[in-house]
């Protein structure tokens, strides 16, 4: 990396808007398919399966973003950044909850926050 906010010469403001589904395609599908699902058994299922996941470090949304590397994976990482960690809880909170609006706003939130800070973090991997 050229330095702080740049991936390849490209600045991160230059760079494309990232969705999603660009960040975490797994979490994407994992989460878009508990939000649309309105058949309480299956939604039951769901998240019987996903909350050891999305509260798991090695396994969760934030854990996806940062390619598993260990450096954030590490409980005790003074290189994590302290936003991420704490929408890493309330991914694992609003699923045990099951608030499908409060779900929906942290990946809004994670979104916005990812564009801002880490984007660059993607672009590395991808080139």
């Amino acid at each position: 990396m050229s330095g702080i906010g740049q991936a390849g010469g490209e600045t991160i403001s230059k760079a494309p808007y990232l969705e999603f589904k660009d960040i975490v395609p797994q979490w994407f599908e994992k989460l878009d398919k508990l939000l649309h699902e309105n058949d309480s058994k299956i939604v039951d299922d769901i998240l019987r399966k996903l909350y050891p996941e999305i509260n798991c470090y090695h396994k969760c949304v934030l854990g996806e973003a940062y390619g598993y590397e260990s450096s954030y994976i590490q409980t005790e990482s003074k290189n994590r950044c302290q936003k991420c960690s704490n929408l890493s809880g309330n991914f694992s909170y609003y699923v045990r909850v099951y608030d499908k609006t409060k779900i929906a706003e942290t990946i809004d939130n994670f979104i916005k926050h990812w564009n801002e800070k880490h984007k660059y973090l993607l672009m590395k991997k991808d080139s």
